[in-house]
């Protein structure tokens, strides 16, 4: 077997009693490596990463350590190579936080050796870069549970290891210090070459700084690769069971999880509201779903492909006019939108940017209110802002105000103007029984 692999992972099986946690896992880890591992609670994350640490010998199946079984290798030479950051770090005696960080470097001493110079220095650059120096006198009991994760992420960096091992490392960390965290793991992978794998439980972090991941689920692997590969709607609704979509980060291309809201699917119901929303550039993301989840039938034109406003309607299956990408509106999308409005009991022009692609979908509203149909249009007190066609959309739509078309502060007001909608219909149903 080659050795060039920092760990190969080969039918590996670990039970706790009847449990099975681990079911016939095989995986390859080359050096350099940034792994990610995801996965629902109770998928086997933390009993993979026990296994890989040696703190958890498989009941079937071995663990090889740059070609080597893994268990016979001494725990101290493993030490020397290996660092392990684990998700609750319990501490019952009263150390300061820089003896701590200092334990990091008992495997490279030798029996009675005390640390010298060199070891300080890199004590505290450890600390430093995990931003817990300033708490070097401090007893670490008095912690709270953020700070303590930064001492114990200092005292692996003080082993200056080859490999580390995070069981949740920002668990509990704000957003700015989980984000400190990854960065110093990502500099450090990139920088030093330091093979890091890590469970990390919010998949948009996985995403954005794994260079590859795995992702448990009853355990065993049911997928692995690139974070674009691994983080799919279809996946995740496999192994989460949940309703997601997939866009891609507008800078790094990386995947970006949205989780959609839950639907309330209310059938042939006489107060069942047909809405139709005219956007586009994002516009009507959220409120496509929070319209769903009141049992409103949405439907949305023109978009372009691509749009993100395109990306929410498609997840959420919602009736909706395309056009091709970065394509002005066609005769054809605008017959179509015109129609999809015309079903709908009301029409809602959204705070969206207008140019001459799209001005077609101001114009719609024209023929609309024409027939008496309920239009409304979002903010129009700023609508100069959104306007990119030398005011072209600004004059058609201050003429439509004059021929009904009604304005509205914001998109809550969407809302209050579809409940009353809605609720003048239920009367109009009663009255009818």
């Amino acid at each position: 077997m080659s050795d060039s692999l920092v760990f190969k992972v080969h039918g590996v099986q670990c039970s706790y009693g009847s449990h099975q946690a681990l079911k016939g896992v095989n995986l390859n880890i080359a050096p350099g490596s940034f792994l990610g591992i995801v996965g629902p609670n109770a998928a086997g994350k933390s009993t993979l990463l026990k296994t890989i640490a040696a703190t958890l010998k498989p009941t079937l199946g071995v663990v090889f350590f740059h070609g080597e079984d893994l268990n016979k290798i001494s725990r101290l030479d493993l030490a020397r190579q290996l660092a392990v950051v684990p998700q609750e770090t319990e501490v019952h005696f009263p150390f300061t936080v820089l003896e701590v960080v200092t334990m990091g470097r008992h495997p490279h001493l030798k029996r009675f050796e005390r640390e010298s110079e060199k070891d300080f220095e890199i004590v505290r650059k450890a600390m430093e870069s995990a931003d817990c120096w300033r708490l070097r006198e401090r007893n670490i009991l008095e912690l709270s549970g953020g700070e303590r994760q930064r001492v114990i992420l200092a005292k692996a960096l003080a082993q200056e290891p080859q490999i580390i091992l995070l069981d949740e490392p920002v668990a509990h960390l704000d957003l700015s210090a989980q984000l400190e965290v990854l960065n110093l793991l990502q500099e450090m992978n990139s920088s030093q070459g330091v093979t890091v794998i890590a469970i990390l439980h919010d998949l948009n972090l996985a995403a954005q700084f794994s260079k590859q991941l795995i992702m448990l689920h009853q355990g065993k692997i049911f997928k692995a690769g690139r974070p674009q590969d691994v983080l799919t709607a279809e996946n995740i609704k496999e192994v989460y069971n949940t309703d997601v979509m997939v866009i891609r980060h507008p800078l790094t291309g990386v995947p970006q999880i949205v989780i959609l809201p839950s639907v309330d699917k209310r059938g042939a119901n006489p107060s069942f509201l047909r809405v139709h929303l005219i956007c586009g550039g994002g516009a009507g993301g959220a409120l496509m779903g929070q319209l769903m989840r009141i049992g409103c039938h949405v439907s949305v034109g023109v978009v372009n492909i691509q749009d993100t406003d395109w990306e929410v309607a498609r997840a959420l299956g919602i009736d909706l006019v395309e056009e091709k990408p970065f394509s002005a509106i066609s005769a054809a999308s605008y017959k179509a939108n015109l129609q999809l409005a015309r079903d709908a009991d009301a029409v809602f022009l959204l705070d969206t940017p207008f140019g001459w692609g799209n001005i077609l979908n101001a114009q719609v509203l024209e023929p609309l209110l024409a027939s008496g149909k309920a239009c409304y249009i979002v903010d129009p007190n700023h609508l100069a802002d959104r306007d990119y066609t030398g005011g072209e959309a600004v004059r058609t739509l201050s003429g439509l105000r004059e021929q009904g078309l009604y304005p509205l502060p914001d998109q809550p007001a969407v809302l209050k103007i579809v409940d009353d909608i809605r609720k003048e219909k239920e009367g109009q149903c009663r009255d009818r029984a």
